[in-house]
């Protein structure tokens, strides 16, 4: 590291071209894969906090709430500044060093705001901090390295990660801005963070989000509220074109609003028919989410996918959209007419039917009915009742759930509109709402 501290000194100030610091990049992402690999677990193993309390969403009164404390990345980065002010480690400008304390006035400040951005000696930092990680150039470096790459350099060292996290927290500031001016009425935003997570494909991706933390209000109580933006790609080694189109794409979410404390029914669908091969089988989920006021909703702005990197300057919100609420069932209600129980199923079916009472006492069963005729479909009444993480969630459903006081306000993710799937989030539940669980199972082999 000491090595390449003392070798790159100059090249920042020294790319007179395009080309010049395309070649420089290219061998900075070597150099920082050559560093990641030789860092030492030291580095980490020097941060040992004393004390890991681990405080669920909703565990303390609505008044109190932080919403941060259920994202494992923020919390890595709080404990690390507790640890240490890595921020005052990473390299920048040394101006004191300049000029004497004593010999300074107005002209002397002057030649030191000079100096400031013409004398790369001066650029200093502490241990494991490298001269492309000044605060002014990392924007550029981040950027060039967005992608499984930029997510390597968190793996490196606290410092790193600190600091890199915070300059993608500059870098997509404006995004925050946005959602406030156009929303804050109906939607205050408390936080904002970094989320990033594999992509499960043939070939192994990534995705990168703005996490948009709001608490809800009581402006549009028994409302439908869609939330939208536009966004476009960049195009490497291309200017924008006048015939471009203005909104090339766009992204939306909804969800219905009702009174605090109101129990919610939603409904999932699990479908393990045949036909579908080795899927990942996670379970669907309702697209239009129930949410009461003072919840907080995740709204996930996706920054980068297998498409590319989403340019922040084409981003723009659109208006609050709001619309009556209506009641929202599953697709597969439409297809289904008679439902029967248990016994009366099984004698006129081939599938082996259990009933699914595998949540309790977290999630306790209601009652479980059948319909269908090649493919069986059930559909449970689930009730939320003792609090703490439902155990069989995660292998039978493929998604953490987590029930909460009665009167606690929790975090809800949101889907994007036309979505199946979108993250793969936990999900809080309060005491006493409802669960539809609808499951799919038998159809013939193609």
């Amino acid at each position: 590291a000491a090595t390449l501290a003392q070798g790159s000194h100059a090249w920042p100030w020294r790319c007179s071209d395009v080309a010049a610091a395309h070649s420089v990049l290219l061998e900075l992402v070597a150099s920082c894969t050559a560093f990641a690999r030789r860092a030492t677990i030291g580095a980490w193993s020097a941060f040992t906090p004393r004390r890991h309390r681990q405080v669920a969403m909703g565990a303390t009164t609505s008044s109190t709430v932080d919403a941060r404390v259920t994202d494992r990345k923020s919390l890595i980065k709080e404990l690390c500044l507790r640890r240490k002010d890595y921020e005052a480690m990473q390299h920048s400008y040394k101006v004191e060093e300049i000029i004497p304390h004593q010999a300074r006035n107005p002209r002397h400040a002057q030649v030191l705001q000079e100096a400031e951005l013409k004398a790369p000696e001066i650029c200093k930092g502490d241990e494991n901090s490298l001269v492309f990680m000044e605060a002014g150039l990392l924007p550029k470096v981040a950027e060039f390295l967005f992608g499984g790459a930029l997510i390597r350099c968190f793996e490196v060292c606290p410092l790193w990660f600190v600091v890199y996290y915070k300059t993608l927290d500059q870098i997509f500031k404006d995004i925050d801005k946005g959602f406030k001016s156009y929303y804050g009425q109906s939607l205050h935003l408390e936080y904002a963070r970094m989320d990033w997570s594999p992509v499960h494909v043939a070939e192994a991706g990534i995705r990168i989000d703005r996490i948009l933390i709001a608490r809800v209000t009581n402006v549009h109580v028994g409302r439908c509220t869609k939330v939208s933006y536009s966004y476009g790609y960049k195009v490497p080694g291309q200017a924008a074109q006048e015939d471009e189109p203005r909104d090339p794409y766009q992204c939306a979410f909804k969800f219905d609003t009702y009174g605090r404390g109101r129990p919610r029914n939603f409904w999932i669908h699990k479908d393990i028919c045949r036909f579908h091969g080795d899927e990942t089988r996670v379970a669907a989920t309702q697209n239009i989410t129930p949410v009461c006021v003072n919840d907080r909703i995740e709204i996930a702005v996706n920054l980068f996918n297998a498409t590319g990197l989403v340019d922040v300057t084409k981003l723009r919100w659109h208006p609050l959209e709001v619309f009556p609420i209506q009641t929202r069932e599953c697709p597969i209600e439409q297809e289904l007419f008679d439902w029967y129980d248990l016994d009366s199923f099984q004698s006129q079916s081939v599938e082996r039917l259990q009933i699914p009472d595998f949540f309790s006492p977290q999630l306790v069963h209601c009652s479980t009915e059948y319909a269908g005729i090649d493919v069986a479909v059930s559909r449970t009444r689930l009730r939320a009742e003792a609090q703490g993480v439902v155990p069989q969630a995660d292998r039978i459903l493929g998604s953490r759930f987590e029930v909460l006081p009665r009167s606690s306000p929790i975090i809800l993710p949101l889907k994007r509109v036309g979505l199946q799937h979108d993250r793969f989030a936990k999900i809080q539940l309060r005491q006493n709402d409802s669960i539809s669980l609808y499951i799919s199972q038998g159809g013939k082999m193609t």
